[in-house]
């Protein structure tokens, strides 16, 4: 779709974004970013990272 990204990288960096994904989760920013919607409460994800 037009909001969608498609990335590449070489193989060797995999361990690395792997591990940065890991730190990020960590602290609380998970990924892939929810979308919220009129759908969706976005009290209820942001009460993880903003209590």
């Amino acid at each position: 779709m037009e909001d969608e990204l498609l990335m590449a990288i070489p193989p060797h960096f995999l361990p690395k974004v792997i591990d940065g994904l890991d730190h990020l989760s960590r602290n609380g920013l998970r990924y892939p970013i929810p979308q919220y919607g009129i759908n969706n409460d976005v009290r209820a994800g942001m009460g993880v990272s903003y209590q």
